[in-house]
């Protein structure tokens, strides 16, 4: 039998009888790879029973794994069909091991629920009914069995139980129907199920939970070969305390508001990805400076407020065009951050190691632990900075907030707590969260995470987002127009903003929405200089004044920049004061992945935007 991937010749012209034969053989082919995949999960029992005794056959974190890894690899086949068909070919596999049942007790909503059952365990598993919930909890410890409960989180599960909640079944529009009950293994749960009051599901629960992203198709995300490793590490940092506080959250969500009506100015910088090698407190402190020295300049020349927003504290994952590279001969996984797997090109460095999950949070809370002993000791000198930028002296000191991409689910998840006060959940890894480029589909994983929280997050917006997209981007994103909200964050390259920012401004603008507009102008101008990836600072410049050209233009406040830079003496990027050329690009280029402005280019941008900011009426509105 062919490879099922082998494709077909495709003549010119076909008949209907002959397209018809070769649906036939394809026909033939599935059945044939269907039967061998039954044959073998025949086998499979045995090996089970040795490695889980006492627990059921069934495993929900394999299945959710083996759906998620095949709904990101389909091209033309939609996310439901490729649900559909392999949980029902997964529950025939396990009925050929064990016979499980699925015993309900649902009073009132039994069609739902029924139809939630079948979408969760396949079609194979037969369905019983009982009246009590003890009835089904007992069939659960006693047998081969998942308990069904409808309605509150019944407490009658026993000290020490065998069989454990594993799983919550949800209506369409998120509020749960019913509960899952079975003698599953420990890593098969999910862990935001048993973590305490306060960061569980039961405050919050209705249209939205931090693990809803699980049912959605996601990009970007690494595939763990050892998804028990994965689970458990997922635990041990939903156990761990938050990494930003609440109120601090509130506090830049405040500010932003200042910025969506005309004013403030957002400043967003730092590392294109933190890495753990270079990680130490120099470092942070000269980022920590940097950022204060540029919005010195910006808020001195133009007597705008800024807003520090750092890059920093938990951007240790890229997100990459190709999820593969090749070298010579050799292919192995792209570099994806340093909290997902290594730089070096080998085997054992490329292949997705959850552990370095808990090396990327330690780096992030000592780093924000620094962050706030600068501040609070005054170790950037504000008086110093501001006398080394030939500026006044500031009125009051100057918070600095942290940001990074929430890439990594799994890593928000944990982080993730209600707060009984607010009635809201916010992700505590860091104050301010952005979507990219690459990961704002309206029906993904990332925007249906992004939605539920109550932070400030930012939109990355680039040339092939179109405006009926972002219509539902800011629907779904900011649906009660808060301001402070939402940052849209364009980043289209100084030869085609142009031709892309007006018409996404007007979609705000006619809509009257309070999101801020910032300008990334660094990921649109990456070009190549023999070997490596360089930026000119000319086209920086080019693309920041083109986006305050338009803002102006269309009315709209232009409300921020996001840059990607270094106080490291790197030579990465190209121009302005820096006084390399071409030919010194090797000798101090350290990123892993971006190239970065180095300390010289910063301040050129920062004095460029103190001009164009100077520049800017006062008081005009995001959605004037």
């Amino acid at each position: 039998m062919p490879p099922l991937n082998e494709r077909l010749p495709e003549p010119s012209a076909e008949s209907l009888q002959e397209l018809r034969g070769r649906i036939d053989r394809i026909d033939d082919r599935i059945l044939g790879l269907v039967e061998e995949r039954l044959t073998i999960a025949k086998r499979v029992v045995s090996a089970k029973s040795a490695t889980l005794p006492g627990l059921l056959k069934y495993r929900p974190s394999r299945e959710s794994h083996v759906v998620g890894r095949l709904t990101r690899q389909a091209k033309a086949t939609p996310p439901a069909l490729v649900n559909q068909l392999w949980r029902a070919l997964m529950s025939h596999a396990l009925q050929t091991q064990v016979a499980m049942r699925i015993i309900v007790c649902a009073p009132k909503n039994r069609v739902a629920i029924v139809e939630e059952c079948r979408a969760r365990f396949g079609s194979a598993a037969p369905i019983e009914w009982v009246e009590q919930p003890a009835e089904a909890l007992e069939a659960a410890r006693r047998s081969e069995v998942v308990a069904v409960i409808e309605a509150d989180l019944p407490a009658t599960l026993r000290e020490g139980d065998s069989i454990r909640h594993f799983m919550t079944l949800r209506s369409a529009a998120g509020s749960p129907l019913a509960f899952a009950f079975g003698r599953v293994a420990e890593e098969d749960i999910d862990p935001s199920i048993h973590a305490s009051d306060e960061t569980s599901g039961r405050p919050g629960m209705g249209a939205w939970t931090p693990q809803d992203w699980r049912s959605r198709p996601a990009a970007q995300l690494p595939e763990y070969p050892d998804e028990a490793a994965a689970k458990r590490i997922e635990r041990r940092l939903a156990s761990s305390p938050p990494l930003v506080s609440i109120a601090d959250i509130q506090h830049l969500k405040a500010q932003l508001g200042q910025v969506s009506a005309g004013r403030g100015f957002l400043l967003q910088g730092g590392d294109c990805a933190e890495s753990f090698a270079e990680f130490g407190a120099d470092k942070v402190r000269t980022t920590f400076n940097l950022l204060l020295r540029m919005g010195a300049m910006i808020q001195d020349e133009s007597g705008t407020p800024v807003v520090h927003l750092a890059r920093i504290a938990g951007q240790f994952a890229k997100p990459r065009s190709s999820t593969m590279e090749t070298k010579g001969e050799v292919t192995l996984p792209s570099y994806r951050g340093d909290a997902v797997n290594g730089p070096d090109f080998s085997l054992a460095s490329r292949t997705p190691d959850p552990k370095r999950l808990l090396e990327a949070h330690r780096q992030a809370e000592v780093t924000i632990q620094l962050l706030s002993a600068y501040a609070a000791a005054s170790y950037a000198d504000l008086r110093r900075i501001h006398q080394e930028a030939g500026v006044a002296e500031p009125l009051k000191p100057v918070s600095m907030f942290t940001s990074h991409e929430a890439l990594l689910l799994n890593y928000e998840e944990a982080f993730t707590r209600f707060d009984p006060a607010t009635e809201s959940w916010w992700t505590t890894t860091g104050h301010f969260l952005w979507l990219g480029d690459r990961t704002r589909q309206p029906d993904g994983a990332h925007v249906e995470f992004a939605r539920g929280i109550a932070n400030p997050v930012g939109l990355k917006c680039g040339p092939s987002l179109k405006p009926d997209e972002l219509h539902r981007l800011i629907d779904i994103l900011d649906p009660h127009n808060q301001p402070g909200r939402l940052v849209l964050i364009g980043r289209f390259g100084a030869g085609k903003v142009e031709d892309h920012f007006p018409e996404l401004v007007r979609v705000t603008k006619d809509r009257g929405s309070k999101a801020i507009w910032s300008i990334d102008p660094m990921h649109g101008n990456t070009r190549s200089a023999g070997a490596v990836k360089t930026r000119l600072l000319a086209d920086i410049v080019a693309e920041v004044e083109a986006f305050f050209a338009i803002a102006r233009a269309e009315g709209i406040h232009p409300g921020g920049v996001h840059l990607e830079m270094t106080g490291g003496d790197v030579t990465e990027c190209l121009g302005g004061s820096s006084p390399h050329v071409e030919a010194d690009l090797h000798r101090r280029y350290l990123t892993h992945c971006d190239p970065r402005l180095n300390e010289r280019q910063a301040l050129d941008v920062a004095a460029e935007l103190a001009e164009l900011v100077g520049n800017t009426p006062r008081d005009r509105s995001c959605a004037a």
